[in-house]
C-alpha cells in the first residue's frame, strides 16, 4: 500500500537529497573579505550521486507491491547516503586546499541534510520490515 509509513519516509529522505543538491554544504571567507560556497552542484561526481539517490527514494515508493524490493533498495539508499557524506568530506577538503588563503571556514545545514537521508532511509527500511512481519504472522494465522 502506497500510503504507509515508510512512503512517508522515503519522500522525506527524497526531499532532504534535493535540499543537499540546493543548500550549501560548505562556505568560507578569504582574507580579503570575500565568502565561498561550496554546494553540491560542484562536483559532477558528487551531484550525480545525489541525483542517483533522490531518484532512488522516490522510484521506491512505488516498488509497494514488492517489498522485498523496496527493502533493498531502501539499503541501497542508505549505504548511498553514507557515500555522499564521505565524499562531500573529500570534495570540500579538496575545495579548501585550492582555496590558498581562508581566513574562516564553516560547515553549513546542507552538509546535514545526507545525516537525514540515512536515518530516513533507516526508518523506511523498518517499515517495510515490520510490513513482511505482519504479513508473516497473518499468513500463520490462516
Amino acid at each position: 500500500m502506497i500510503q504507509r509509513i515508510q512512503s512517508i519516509w522515503l519522500l522525506l529522505a527524497g526531499i532532504a537529497g534535493l535540499m543537499t543538491y540546493r543548500l550549501p554544504l560548505w562556505s568560507g571567507s578569504l582574507a580579503d573579505k570575500t565568502t565561498r560556497i561550496f554546494t553540491g552542484a560542484e562536483s559532477l561526481l558528487l551531484f550525480a550521486l545525489i541525483i542517483l539517490t533522490c531518484i532512488l527514494a522516490f522510484v521506491t515508493i512505488f516498488l509497494y507491491k514488492n517489498r522485498k524490493s523496496q527493502k533493498n533498495f531502501a539499503l541501497l539508499g542508505m549505504l548511498l547516503s553514507i557515500a555522499i557524506i564521505a565524499l562531500e568530506y573529500f570534495k570540500v577538503e579538496d575545495y579548501k586546499k585550492g582555496l590558498l588563503n581562508i581566513a574562516t571556514g564553516s560547515w553549513q545545514f546542507g552538509a546535514l541534510m545526507p545525516v537525514l537521508m540515512v536515518i530516513f532511509f533507516f526508518l523506511a527500511y523498518q517499515g517495510i520490515r515490520n510490513d513482511e512481519k505482519m504479513i508473516k504472522s497473518l499468513d500463520r494465522l490462516r
